[in-house]
Parts: C-alpha cells; sequence; structure tokens
C-alpha cells in the first residue's frame, strides 16, 4: 500500500515530466514561429530594397532583373531549380532539402504578397511537408504549394 508522501511524490514526478515535455515541444514549436517571422521580414525587406533600387533607375543587367541576388541569399538560385521550359520549378526532392528560411521566402515568392499570418504559414509549410510521401520527386513543389495556399498563382 502507498503512503500519502509516495503518492505526492509520484504526482510530483509525473507533473515535472509533463511540464518539462510541454516546454521541449513549446520551445521548438516557438522557435520555428520565430524563424517563420523573421524569414518573412527579412525576404519582403530584401526584395523591397532590389524593386527600389530598380525603380531609382540604378543599372541591373537582365539576369540580376529576373534572377534577384537576394534570392541566392535564401536558397531559391532561379538557375538550380529552371525546368525544361526555363520556368523556376523546384521538385519536392528540392523541398525536402531546403531549410525553413528557404521554404518561407518561396511561400512568400509564390503567394505574391505578405501572408495572413505566422502561424498560416507554418500550416503551408506543414502541408506542402506532407508531399513527398505521396507524389514523386520529380512533380513539381509549386503545384502542391498552390493546392495547400488554395489559390492559382
Amino acid at each position: 500500500m502507498k503512503t500519502p508522501t509516495t503518492r505526492r511524490r509520484v504526482v510530483w514526478a509525473l507533473s515535472l515530466c509533463t511540464i518539462a515535455t510541454c516546454m521541449a515541444v513549446g520551445g521548438a514549436l516557438l522557435f520555428e514561429l520565430s524563424v517563420i517571422g523573421y524569414a518573412v521580414r527579412d525576404f519582403r525587406r530584401d526584395e523591397a530594397i532590389a524593386q527600389a533600387g530598380i525603380a531609382r533607375g540604378e543599372p541591373a543587367t537582365l539576369e540580376e532583373r529576373l534572377n534577384p541576388p537576394y534570392l541566392k541569399q535564401y536558397g531559391l538560385d532561379r538557375n538550380l531549380y529552371t525546368d525544361s521550359h526555363g520556368n523556376f520549378s523546384p521538385t519536392g526532392a528540392d523541398w525536402r532539402q531546403w531549410a525553413l528560411r528557404t521554404k518561407v521566402a518561396a511561400i512568400v515568392m509564390w503567394l505574391g504578397h505578405d501572408p495572413p499570418g505566422t502561424w498560416w504559414t507554418f500550416a503551408q509549410i506543414k502541408c506542402v511537408d506532407r508531399f513527398p510521401q505521396a507524389h514523386a520527386d520529380s512533380e513539381p513543389i509549386v503545384d502542391v504549394a498552390d493546392a495547400c495556399l488554395g489559390t492559382p498563382h
């Protein structure tokens, strides 16, 4: 038979384990959400700076206009992900290799405007993350992103 002190110790131990688990999971989620928030902000800032340079008439080659240098900072160099028609078309295999920051930049780029929120962006990334289990690696990831975003681009 357990004594009241033993029960209290078991309850405290279970409570501490539960709290530690919640903190670990919550901490990881908060970290991902902060990376997403900063990536959206940074990508939009870099895009605005590039657009402002073009608007001021700063010289830019055709290559720099089609494949802006800031995209390379996010791992989205258009030259690396072109299909047979010359379109920017990364695949499921490419998506799996990308870091979270690159995935966020791709979602913002495909969306064409700021996402409705950090949690929404997180949900879209998780939706696309489920893609490789259901489709071939050669499938253009933008098609899956369109399905997850719910809007054609």
